[in-house]
């Protein structure tokens, strides 16, 4: 089995690279809501394994007759039904091992392929792991023992893996919330650490000293209420100004003509005038009651927006307008419940 320390490499972002299949090593940080775990890799078409798996484990005991509990077991399989009364199966199966007994398995459509790259992403919340493949969600799966028990990452079978990144920072002391109109909220924050906010009140507003230049991000995770309209994340200035606006329209009753809904973008120019919209995108990527997670993130010339881990849009700096320095507060409006907010110094 994999050595763990040989193959971590410690940067703004932790992960494990090109590791040796099968790998186990600790979770860099631990485990929290808000963490995601990004497994990047190939599947291997090998003879004698037709399934790999991605297991949260709760201790290093990962095979055998006797193992510890499994949090989390992501098994996508590729059997062909060659041998004598065996079916094929190519289901994506869920499930969670607690004292050596599995649980009730929850089966997705696999489409994965033979020889082809995937990325696999978990999203521990509080309540569940949010699991999308390519970028597009696959199951919500209950949590069936305590968060604070996993331990481990655990991968075999039949994937060669690019890299496992653990993404999220682990909160710190709870402090006084520098937000206005939140006073029911809980900020955490340090010198040099990221700033946290659990759970504020919609509207939400942040107020942010410094402008919104490199290396700074914002991570939202949020979840749309269950019969949304729209709602919008916006980066102000004075004047009624705005950096970046994103507002997301949910598709309405008129779906049934082509409404999938939308991701609008745009800014003001000096003056508060709204600009030219920016419309583009694949599939919609938010759903009613289904929690996601938006990236903002500062770029030299534009803003880069990352939906559930996934590239979404780059929005580039416009003029005559607003300039990054210029961005003194942040604000969340709509038909959303914000589970967490995070500023990225």
């Amino acid at each position: 089995m994999a050595d763990d320390n040989q193959q971590m490499v410690m940067s703004a972002v932790p992960a494990h690279y090109n590791v040796t299949i099968p790998f186990a090593s600790d979770i860099p940080g631990g485990v929290f809501p808000g963490k995601a775990i990004l497994v990047k890799g190939v599947v291997l078409n090998l003879v004698n394994d037709q399934r790999f798996s991605i297991d949260l484990c709760c201790g290093k005991l990962v095979q055998g007759e006797h193992r510890d509990n499994k949090a989390l077991h992501i098994n996508p399989r590729f059997d062909r039904g060659m041998a004598l009364f065996s079916k094929p199966d190519r289901d994506i199966v869920i499930n969670s091992l607690i004292n050596n007994v599995w649980g009730t398995e929850q089966r997705n459509q696999n489409n994965l392929v033979f020889e082809k790259s995937f990325s696999i992403r978990i999203l521990i919340l509080r309540d569940y792991f949010k699991i999308s493949v390519n970028g597009k969600h696959l199951n919500d799966f209950v949590h069936r023992v305590p968060l604070e028990t996993i331990k481990c990452i655990f991968i075999c079978g039949c994937v060669s893996i690019d890299v496992i990144e653990y993404q999220g920072t682990k909160p710190g002391s709870i402090t006084s919330c520098p937000s206005e109109d939140n006073s029911d909220s809980l900020c955490i924050e340090d010198e040099t650490g990221p700033i946290e906010i659990l759970k504020p009140n919609i509207p939400f507003i942040f107020k942010l000293n410094g402008g919104f230049l490199p290396p700074r991000e914002i991570l939202l995770i949020l979840t749309p209420l269950l019969n949304p309209i729209s709602f919008a994340i916006n980066l102000e200035c004075l004047n009624d100004e705005y950096l970046f606006h994103i507002r997301i329209d949910f598709p309405t009753q008129n779906s049934a003509a082509g409404d999938r809904g939308s991701v609008v973008r745009n800014n003001t120019s000096q003056g508060g005038l709204w600009q030219k919209e920016e419309r583009q995108m694949g599939r919609f990527p938010f759903s009613p009651g289904s929690t996601a997670d938006i990236r903002i993130i500062a770029c030299l010339e534009s803003l880069k927006v990352l939906i559930d881990g996934c590239h979404f849009c780059e929005f580039y700096y416009r003029s005559p307008g607003p300039v990054p320095t210029q961005v003194n507060r942040v604000t969340v409006v709509g038909d959303v419940t914000l589970q967490k907010f995070t500023l990225k110094k």
